[in-house]
């Protein structure tokens, strides 16, 4: 580093930030020293270590960045530039001008991933200074900290910076919990590094009978991680085995397996806890064998097994190896994910939204699956099936019914396991339900989902508003010749064309009562109500008033048609539909008590169509005396009845029960039948479907 360049760069920020001080009541400077230290501690560059001391220059001081170009050059200036927040006068609002920060900092990593260096050593400061701002302003940073530089940080492989930002900001966030934590650690120490020794003593003793040469350390796991394992176990802080961990470190990759099979010699190991990110790094590129054995005192005990250079990356990051590797390091796929962030940020235009996409696309750990050609796709754990179809290309997702992985065939929703290869299964036939946007996790997926139901909608609500017209005029009995014009009918409904006004008429937007009026000149008597909307069910077949065009539709929910939960009708009762703005039409049986909620006008005839022959879903709640064995009497009957049990509950007090179950039946006579002979088991006292 150009030693003058420094020192030219220290006397321009001491006379930048002259007379400004920090909270603690220190001048301004200590904050970019302390930077620009973090910076050369990570084995940053030039041009990064100045862009830390500079970072706060533009925001916060006279000086522009034209000035910075010419003193310490345009490297420097864009990253500086790349950490200057937007200022409100830029942005409506505060969520705007933090969602627009953060779109700024996104694009610049793209282009220089130097950019999130600063970022994180700035935040890292911020943090370490931070008790000396008030409680809530913490509490908001800390949050902001773990919902966004944190993954980051874990993005980067900066696993050291990452503990620490994740304790202070778990420090801040929920004290409470975090003193207990420190309590309980500093208690048992002494307990806990005897136990390490025991684990490390044999260990020792069996690497130098084998004459293996190697490192071998125990570290306690920080606070912040053990505080999860505690929420996702349920269990308390006793009950952590894993509190600890024990890593070997070795000179080559060979040497990694050959320490491991000595540790396996040496305690037997738990082959559901294995894990090889050697053979199968982490889109960071962190690389470790993890496996758990019984150890002493038959206790669980992690072993981590990494060469030196591994341990390198797994402490600071592959942002280490960039002062002498960063264009080939982003020539590689390592930073693919921050393109593919850039694209999908362009894409949100909602402020909110886009704050919350960055909380969740950043946020979960990455693993790494394979297509069968080898290629490999970066998901966040928990990924589904669909998630994968949707990563490898969009209409690969939208046309899914499955997948096999590692030669089983398993459904669109199963959970995809780390380094497994998915071979996805599709059909021409297959469109995606609206269930997919709450199954998905990925955020391509939901947009894609999102742009794919956009389009279908449009295209549905034009069919649909078009079968409405045309059996409006039929009803209206108006003939072909006399049809309205479509001037006419843009102009009364403020539509742009005949498509936009189906669209309407699809989307519940336009009132039948208004279609009635510009078609006959009149309202919709209110006598003639029954006759106009419910007739599909009347007795008397010769009547003339008798709708003969009601709506056919299958029982499966789609984008502009969905099932009542009030009433959940079934093939073979019957049915109305309840035209609602923005939704569609909403189907319910025509003695809901929720009709009363609608006005007349709204509603119109639907009926089933014949090709009717999937399974639906139906629900029973049964109210019980709490009588032994009644539950398997119940499901006994259920299996009699061709029902398929999806879902059940029960609750209980002194002397009566509650059951409640969710099935598929394929027709309404199969769950009367089988509701007649619940109702018989003795015991129960009533079964109601809901």
């Amino acid at each position: 580093m150009n030693e003058g360049i420094l020192r030219n760069a220290i006397a321009f920020i001491a006379d930048a930030h002259d007379g400004q001080y920090r909270k603690s009541g220190m001048p301004y400077t200590e904050h970019p020293y302390e930077v620009a230290k973090i910076l050369a501690d990570l084995k940053q560059d030039q041009a990064t270590v100045l862009a830390g001391l500079l970072h706060d220059v533009v925001e916060d001081t006279p000086h522009t960045l034209k000035e910075i170009t010419e003193k310490f050059g345009e490297d420097t200036a864009f990253m500086v530039d790349a950490v200057t927040k937007i200022t409100a006068v830029q942005e409506a609002s505060k969520t705007a001008q933090k969602a627009g920060t953060y779109k700024k900092l996104i694009t610049a990593m793209a282009k220089d991933p130097r950019v999130i260096m600063i970022k994180i050593a700035d935040r890292i400061h911020n943090m370490r200074t931070m008790q000396y701002m008030k409680p809530e302003k913490r509490k908001l940073i800390a949050q902001e900290t773990l919902d966004i530089y944190v993954p980051l940080t874990h993005r980067f492989g900066l696993y050291k910076l990452k503990t620490e930002l994740e304790d202070l900001s778990f420090k801040y966030v929920n004290p409470v919990e975090y003193q207990k934590l420190v309590d309980a650690l500093i208690e048992g120490k002494d307990k806990r590094e005897k136990y390490v020794q025991s684990v490390i003593g044999p260990l020792q003793i069996k690497m130098a009978l084998e004459d293996f040469d190697c490192t071998i350390q125990g570290r306690t796991k920080n606070i912040y991680s053990i505080y999860n394992k505690m929420l996702s176990r349920d269990c308390q802080f006793e009950d952590i085995f894993d509190i600890f961990a024990i890593r070997i470190i070795v000179e080559s990759i060979p040497e990694c397996y050959l320490a491991l099979g000595y540790v396996h010699n040496l305690w037997t190991p738990m082959q559901s806890r294995f894990k090889d990110y050697i053979a199968t790094p982490k889109p960071n590129l962190y690389q470790s064998i993890h496996t758990t054995v019984i150890g002493p005192e038959n206790k669980m005990v992690e072993v981590q097994i990494r060469t030196k250079d591994m341990d390198l990356t797994a402490e600071k990051g592959f942002a280490a190896h960039w002062a002498y590797k960063m264009e080939t390091q982003h020539e590689g796929e390592e930073l693919a994910w921050l393109d593919h962030m850039v694209k999908l940020q362009s894409e949100i235009e909602d402020s909110k939204e886009y704050l919350d996409f960055l909380k969740v696309d950043l946020k979960p750990e990455g693993m790494t699956v394979f297509t069968p050609k080898g290629a490999s796709v970066e998901l966040p754990e928990g990924a589904i099936v669909l998630d994968f179809a949707f990563a490898v290309h969009t209409e690969l997702g939208l046309h899914c019914i499955g997948a096999r992985i590692n030669e089983e065939v398993v459904s669109l929703d199963k959970p995809v396991p780390h380094g497994a290869t998915v071979q996805i299964l599709k059909s021409p036939a297959q469109e995606p339900s609206p269930e997919w946007l709450d199954m998905v996790k990925t955020v391509k997926a939901k947009q894609e989902l999102r742009k794919w139901m956009k389009t279908s909608i449009v295209q549905q609500a034009h069919d649909l508003g078009k079968e409405i017209w045309t059996r409006e005029l039929r009803m209206a009995k108006i003939e072909k010749e006399k049809r309205p014009k479509e001037e006419d009918i843009n102009k009364y409904f403020g539509t742009a064309n005949l498509q936009d006004f189906y669209e309407r008429v699809g989307q519940g937007e336009l009132p039948l009562q208004d279609i009635h009026r510009f078609l006959t000149g009149e309202d919709i008597p209110k006598e003639g109500t029954v006759l106009r909307f419910f007739p599909t069910f009347g007795k008397d077949k010769k009547s003339t008033t008798r709708d003969d065009m009601p709506l056919m539709i299958g029982h499966e929910t789609s984008l502009l048609i969905h099932f009542a939960t009030c009433c959940a009708p079934v093939p073979g009762d019957q049915i109305i539909g309840v035209m609602r703005p923005q939704i569609g039409i909403e189907v319910h049986t025509v003695d809901c008590p929720c009709l009363k909620d609608f006005p007349i006008e709204q509603q119109l005839p639907v009926d089933w169509s014949a090709d009717v022959s999937n399974p639906f879903t139906t629900h029973l709640t049964i109210d019980t005396d709490n009588r032994k064995n009644i539950t398997l009497d119940i499901l006994q009957e259920l299996k009699n009845s061709n029902l398929i049990l999806e879902r059940m509950s029960v609750a209980s007090v002194q002397y009566s029960g509650r059951i409640r179950m969710e099935f598929k039946a394929f027709r309404k006579e199969q769950v009367d039948a089988a509701m007649t002979k619940i109702e018989q088991i003795k015991g129960v006292r009533k079964v109601t479907k809901a």
